[in-house]
Parts: C-alpha cells; structure tokens; sequence
C-alpha cells in the first residue's frame, strides 16, 4: 500500500457500500454524540484512492457518525492500493480494535484467510507440504500464527471463528448479522456444526416473529419431536463404552460377558432392528 497522506474529502465522494462489517447504529449515535462533544474526528477514516473515487477502507461508523452530524468532509487517510491490500486493511483494524462481535470476527477472518492464500499461494493445502517436503516451506507462517501476530488474537480464536464462518451457510451468515445470536459464540458453534438445512429451520425457530426457541439445543429438541438430543459428551461417553467393551483397552471381557451384555440390550430392545412399512427387516 502507498500512502498518499492525510486529505479533507467530500463525504459525497466515498464510497462505503461493500463492507464485511454491517454498521451498527447505536454505536455511529454514540460515536457522533462524542465527535459532538470532541468538536472533531479523533481519528480519520482510511480510503483508497481508485479511477471512480474514494473507497472506504476503514472507519465506517466514524463515516456514519459524520453522515448523522450532516458533515460535508471528513479527514481521510489516503492509500493506493489493490482490491486485497485494501480489504486486508480493513479487516486487520478492525481485528485490531477487538470490537466485533463473535460472529463478525469469523465473517472477517474468513475473508482474511481467502486473501491470504491469494497473496500466499505457497500456504495453500497441498503446496505447502509439498514445498516443506523440499525444505523451501520453514520460513512461511500458518494462516493462524499470521493473524495471530498481527492482530493479537489467540490461535484457538482464530480457529473457532474460522470453523464458525466455513460451516455456516451464507445466508444463515447474512440472517445471523446484527441478532442476539450473533454475539454468543458458543450458540455459533453449537449452530456451525449442523448441515446447512438444520441451520435454517433451527433459525427460523430462533428469529422469528415469535420465538419458539431460545438456543440451538432448545430448537433441535422441539424440531425433533421434543426428545433430547446427545449431549456434547456423547463423544467422551462412547469411548467409555468402547475402553469398557475392550476394543480400545488391554483387557478385554470374557465372551460369556460380552454374550450376556448383548442379550441384555436386544430384550430391552435397545437393539431392535427398524422395520419398513411392509414390515420387512
């Protein structure tokens, strides 16, 4: 990026309309009601200068709060840059500020990891290992360290917010934007690790006019007739029943034991085949 110095723009003049961050009003208010009080703009918004105009690369509430005092300029960082130095910019100050919400950070870091693989092809899976195979791969940093150094997040945050925006479908993102639900991360996890369909329905049961749930788990239960689905332990409770069967431990049970524990499960009819309408097996 070259930086081409602090200027005075017409408001006018800036574009503002493809941002990864949906302006908050509340805090633009907040934000004018001390440029109010200040009597200035404490930090000016960053630009890149393009053959159409000026393009917003960050300061999007601060522009707002402009807009909302009726200011006709606004200081302005100027840079000329491309299309991935300036949204990489623009993601990076606002990880930065850590003022985003959960669901935020994982749109931004999403789109944060699609340009880094643009500017570092060499990272991409598959390359790498291939490079590191050839000893050429030692100097280039993980996708997670990267941020991880530049923006002062932790590697586990990084990863949670990059399972959140990979297995979210893009318009459960976009309906997500701005809710309640968007600020519980462990809610974004629980709503992450579904397929595409459930998310919908689950959200439908989450954000609608009336409510018929309050968290994923909730909307599951009654989507699924009102029975309890597993529990996040159930992972950890299988492989307790494989260590105790023998199959992940060095002893084993008896064949009479185990002859015994099966027949137990079928007479409960824990084992019961399921049978189709003709009632075939």
């Amino acid at each position: 990026m070259k930086a081409l110095g602090l200027q005075r723009l017409r408001i006018a003049d800036i574009n503002a309309a493809d941002r990864l961050r949906v302006v908050d009003e509340d805090h633009a208010q907040l934000l004018a009601q001390n440029m109010t009080e200040v009597g200035r703009l404490r930090q000016p918004i960053e630009v890149r200068k393009t053959k159409k105009g000026f393009v917003l690369i960050a300061g999007g509430h601060r522009l707002r709060a402009a807009q909302i005092l009726g200011w006709e300029d606004i200081d302005a960082f100027v840079f000329d840059c491309t299309d991935d130095e300036a949204r990489m910019a623009e993601i990076d100050e606002n990880l930065v500020r850590h003022e985003l919400n959960p669901l935020d950070r994982a749109v931004f870091l999403w789109e944060r990891q699609a340009i880094y693989v643009r500017l570092h092809p060499e990272t991409k899976a598959g390359v790498a290992g291939g490079k590191a195979r050839q000893g050429s791969a030692t100097d280039i940093m993980s996708f997670a360290a990267d941020v991880a150094a530049r923006c002062g997040l932790t590697e586990r945050t990084i990863r949670r917010a990059t399972f959140i925006s990979t297995k979210l479908a893009a318009d459960v993102r976009a309906s997500l934007a701005g809710t309640h639900v968007a600020k519980n991360q462990a809610e974004l996890l629980a709503l992450a690790k579904l397929g595409h369909g459930e998310q919908r329905a689950v959200l439908a049961m989450l954000l609608g006019e009336t409510p018929k749930a309050k968290t994923v788990k909730g909307a599951l239960r009654t989507l699924q007739g009102g029975h309890e689905t597993d529990g996040p332990d159930s992972d950890a409770l299988f492989l307790k029943l494989m260590a105790l069967w023998g199959v992940m431990g060095r002893s084993r049970p008896g064949r009479e034991a185990q002859r015994q524990f099966v027949a137990h499960l079928r007479e409960s009819g824990a084992l019961d085949t399921p049978t189709d309408e003709k009632g075939a097996a």
